[in-house]
């Protein structure tokens, strides 16, 4: 019925409510099929009473592309805002205002699907379809040598390793590549044990795994020093994984995909830290982590973003509604105030958080990197550091 209605929600629901209401007029109460799908309809819009987290920033819609926004990534010091799409471009944003910060950067040959900053802020990767990945420098606005060549098709994903001195992008043509930043070339042969495309990548804190999502409906965790599996794959996912994200502490894994659900993991474990998160109607095309709550947030095809609970996996909050088609980007300023979104209606939006700060999540936080730095990080301790033992990190 979703579909023949051309996707639209609230016409859905709607419809939906209004033969609840036509049944109690007639004094008969609705079969249970009929209940069922009214609460469900009332759970994925939540009543208007219900808290507000983030509220849009009017004066900041970033407006430029003329094609769909595939990608958006905030600077390192969260001063500026990329966004890569279908008109060829990647566009840098003030991130206050949401006017253009100089101009766009021109060279790909087809739509931008994925942006990327460099950890020290001063570079900026992007992938796209025309089966290359390009480096710029932000100072200059230029291209950093030559594309990079090897993907046999639209580059999906792309991702810095935390020390910047690797660049890892996933391709539709089923692999994951990883790129000596300083030099361009590939650091070895592609990572292939997957099927389908290699949609999604991120890093943990300390770079030594590499997660990625695949046609397959498997998330896969790779060390990123042997180039070698760690595990046996993730598996839940009922259809391709497109999107995926670790926690700020590195200790959760979240992906989203075409199944409609996110998904928590144990990278350790490699098991599910929770029953799926089912709210959306439509793919999942991205997932986020608060960079000091406890809060994931993620992007659909319903053209909602839905924030999340990361205890009890319940809705926080009221879904945010700007958008008028598929959400396919977002990500959280690294303090967290600002959630930036992107998606099919050629726009990019800013919202802003209602909520102060909970110190005592910062506070964790600071003493977790503590801890890791000072090697005394007991989910670290618990992987083995043998590069001879099966999941060992090299």
């Amino acid at each position: 019925m979703v579909e023949a209605l051309k996707g639209d929600v609230m016409e859905f629901k709607a419809l939906w409510i209004a033969a609840h209401n036509m049944r109690s007029q007639r004094g008969r109460p609705p079969d249970s099929e009929t209940r069922l799908m009214v609460q469900d309809a009332q759970k994925l819009d939540p009543l208007p009473e219900q808290e507000e987290l983030y509220r849009p920033v009017d004066e900041a819609k970033a407006e430029g592309h003329s094609g769909a926004v595939w990608s958006v990534a905030f600077h390192p010091d969260g001063r500026i805002l990329a966004s890569g799409g279908g008109d060829g471009t990647v566009r840098l944003w003030d991130a206050v205002t949401g006017q253009p910060w100089r101009e766009p950067l021109l060279g790909h040959a087809g739509a931008v699907v994925a942006v990327a900053f460099h950890p020290d802020g001063d570079l900026v990767a992007s992938g796209g379809s025309d089966k290359t990945v390009r480096l710029w420098t932000i100072d200059g606005l230029q291209p950093v040598g030559e594309p990079l060549h090897g993907h046999a098709g639209t580059v999906w994903s792309v991702a810095f390793h935390p020390n910047g001195h690797i660049l890892a992008s996933g391709g539709i043509d089923g692999t994951v590549r990883l790129w000596d930043t300083s030099t361009g070339r590939p650091l070895r042969g592609p990572l292939t044990d997957l099927d389908g495309a290699g949609w999604a990548l991120a890093f943990n804190l300390d770079g030594h795994l590499l997660a990625n999502g695949g046609d397959d409906g498997m998330v896969r965790l790779w060390n990123t020093t042997s180039g070698q599996p760690v595990s046996e794959p993730l598996a839940g996912h009922s259809g391709a994984v497109v999107t995926v994200a670790f926690h700020p502490d590195g200790h959760i894994l979240a992906s989203g995909g075409d199944d409609e659900t996110v998904r928590l993991w144990d990278p350790v474990s490699g098991r599910a830290t929770a029953d799926p998160f089912v709210g959306h109607i439509g793919p999942v095309r991205s997932v986020a982590f608060h960079p000091g709550a406890d809060l994931v947030a993620s992007a659909g095809d319903d053209g909602l973003v839905r924030l999340w609970h990361l205890d009890s996996g319940e809705q926080a909050g009221r879904p945010l509604d700007g958008h008028t088609g598929p959400v396919r980007a977002i990500a959280f300023h690294p303090h967290g105030h600002l959630l930036a979104t992107a998606g099919a209606d050629r726009k990019v939006r800013l919202w802003r958080s209602t909520q102060p700060p909970d110190h005592q999540v910062l506070y964790r936080r600071i003493d977790n990197l503590h801890a890791r730095l000072r090697g005394s990080n007991p989910w670290r301790r618990s992987l083995s550091t043998s590069p001879d033992e099966p999941g060992g990190w090299g």
